[in-house]
C-alpha cells in the first residue's frame, strides 16, 4: 500500500473549511468543545468537564477502539478522523448508574417497555434481506439509486467488511495465509486508491490500476467458490463485480 497517497480526513478539513473550529462550528454547533489527539478529533458532546476531557484524550491514546487486523479500522487509523462522545440515551440494559444518570427515565424501563423493543428488533432482522453475512451488510438494491461517487464510497466500505468477516472465518478454518491475502492484499489496495482517486483534485494515478487490482481479488477469491465458504466468495465476487463496474464508470 503506498502511504504517500493517504489523505489525513483533519487536513482536507483544514483545507476546505480553514480551520477545525470553523467545521465543529458549522456541523456540531458553536460551542461544542473538542480536543485534536494527532489526526483524530474527539468532539464532546456531552459537554463533560476538564478533568472527564483529560481522562478521555488520555484512554484514547492508550486504546482507540480501532482492531489491528480490520481493513477498515486500519484505514480509519492512517486517515484519522472524527470521534463523537454524544452521551447518554437514557435507555442502557447494562447500565449501573441509573439512581444518578439523568438521562435515565424510569418509564424506559418497565417490563413492558423492553418487551416492546425486543420485538422491535426482532422484526427489524426478519425485515432484512436474507445474507451469507453476520457482521457485515451491504444493501446492494440502493446501490443503483446513489450518485456514482456516494455508491463507490459506500460499496468500498461494504466489501471490505465482507472481506474482513471471510477473513476471520478463513483463519479460524486454518487456511493458508497466501490464500487470505491473495485477495485481502489487492482489495485493500484498491479500495485505498480508490478513496484517494474520490477525494483528490488531482490523479497522479490512473483508475486502470483500480481495476486491476479489483479483478485480482476476484480471480483470487475463485479458488473459495468450491468450498465451505462458497455462498459468501461468490457474494463478494458478485459485489467486487458491481465495484469495478461503477469503477469503469468514472473512466467515462
Amino acid at each position: 500500500m503506498r502511504r504517500e497517497k493517504i489523505i489525513k480526513q483533519l487536513d482536507w478539513i483544514r483545507e476546505k473549511f480553514g480551520s477545525i473550529d470553523e467545521y465543529i462550528k458549522i456541523h456540531y454547533g458553536k460551542e461544542a468543545p473538542f480536543s485534536i489527539i494527532g489526526d483524530f478529533c474527539l468532539v464532546h458532546l456531552d459537554n463533560p468537564d476538564e478533568k472527564a476531557v483529560k481522562e478521555r484524550e488520555e484512554e484514547f491514546l492508550k486504546d482507540d477502539g480501532l482492531e489491528d487486523d480490520c481493513p477498515l479500522c486500519q484505514m480509519q487509523r492512517e486517515e484519522g478522523g472524527f470521534v463523537v462522545y454524544d452521551g447518554c440515551g437514557g435507555w442502557c440494559p447494562e447500565c449501573k448508574q441509573k439512581e444518578t444518570c439523568e438521562s435515565y427515565d424510569p418509564e424506559e424501563w418497565k417490563e413492558e417497555r423492553i418487551g416492546e423493543v425486543n420485538s422491535e428488533v426482532k422484526g427489524e432482522v426478519k425485515e432484512l434481506p436474507n445474507s451469507p453475512w453476520s457482521r457485515s451488510f451491504v444493501n446492494m438494491e440502493s446501490i443503483d439509486q446513489m450518485p456514482l461517487d456516494l455508491a463507490i464510497q459506500i460499496l468500498l466500505f461494504g466489501v471490505l467488511g465482507h472481506a474482513t468477516e471471510l477473513k476471520i472465518d478463513l483463519e479460524n478454518h486454518n487456511y493458508a495465509e497466501n490464500v487470505i491475502q491473495g485477495f485481502l492484499d489487492p482489495l485493500e489496495s484498491a479500495c485505498q486508491d480508490l478513496k484517494y482517486f474520490l477525494t483528490s483534485n488531482s490523479t497522479p494515478f490512473v483508475p486502470e490500476e483500480i481495476s486491476v487490482n479489483i479483478q485480482v481479488a476476484i480471480s483470487s477469491l475463485s479458488q473459495l467458490t468450491s468450498g465451505e465458504f462458497e455462498e459468501k466468495a461468490k457474494d463478494l465476487i458478485l459485489k467486487l463485480e458491481k465495484l469495478l463496474n461503477l469503477v469503469e464508470r468514472t473512466e467515462g
